[in-house]
């Protein structure tokens, strides 16, 4: 099982580089062959993905996402699902050539440094855990592609504000839909998050008592109160438009200083190394 697991994390880099490229393809030169593939081809990087962590996670007899490099491959494989999802949902592929090129240099991360033998707490062995983190990562992978339909909304934007009608005009959908499409996202991670947070309080509670004191959850609550105010003023408010768009970046922001800053800066019993 072993070599398995070992060439998936070397074939995982190459093939999501193939698809990266083909979605360059599509975006630039509109290839028609590009443009079949990458969606098929694409789908079957992601199911090998599923089967790499699935045989990781055998073998390790724990949630494969104990180190910050474990959870890059679980991001980029939360990362790849998402954007398929809203691929499938807006026929367009041409927001691609942004997306799997970051599912990629994810990967690449991952599959160098990750480190398998490395000790780590046996809280990760728990199914309610391991039901707090996936949900969670699906939140922050949905988060991530709403903040880039986000900033190529806001690219577009200014773009026609500017009367500049060059290639980010010709290959990008309307505005409309790109903004139906940074909303919908952000709607999806705000879900996943409100149930990882659910999840993880009624786990928390069996095993670390004072959960309520790590900065990590305060940070998690923060960041769901950025993208809930969003949703308040879009819906109440009426924002539209950039507002919409800059909230979800800054919201992003906010997401990945919880995931990468603040085991680094606070105690938090989310750091699982022994």
């Amino acid at each position: 099982m072993h070599w398995a697991i070992r060439f998936a994390a070397t074939m995982l880099p190459i093939l999501y580089g193939l698809v990266g490229l083909a979605y360059v393809l599509i975006f630039f030169r509109n290839d028609p062959v590009a443009r079949r593939a990458a969606p098929r081809a694409l789908l079957v990087t992601l199911s090998l993905h599923v089967l790499y962590l699935g045989l990781l996670g055998f073998e390790l007899r724990r949630i494969p996402i104990a180190t910050s490099f474990e959870s890059l491959s679980a991001l980029a494989l939360a990362l790849g699902i998402a954007y398929l999802v809203q691929e499938r949902r807006s026929g367009t592929p041409y927001t691609g050539f942004v997306f799997i090129p970051l599912v990629w240099l994810c990967q690449t991360i991952s599959s160098a440094f990750a480190n398998s033998t490395m000790a780590v707490s046996p809280l990760l062995q728990n199914p309610l855990f391991g039901l707090h983190i996936a949900t969670a990562l699906l939140g922050y992978a949905a988060f991530a592609v709403s903040a880039i339909f986000g900033v190529l909304y806001v690219l577009l934007y200014h773009s026609l504000k500017g009367d500049r009608f060059g290639i980010v005009y010709e290959h990008l959908p309307p505005l409309e839909v790109l903004g139906g499409m940074n909303l919908r996202a952000a709607g999806f991670g705000l879900v996943f998050l409100t149930l990882a947070i659910l999840v993880g309080a009624l786990w928390s509670v069996q095993v670390v008592p004072r959960f309520w004191a790590d900065p990590k959850v305060w940070l998690s609550l923060l960041a769901w109160a950025v993208y809930a105010t969003c949703f308040i003023f879009r819906y109440v408010g009426g924002w539209r438009g950039t507002r919409v768009a800059y909230f979800t970046i800054a919201g992003w922001l906010l997401i990945v200083f919880t995931m990468l800053a603040a085991n680094r800066l606070f105690p938090s019993f989310h750091d699982f190394r022994l």
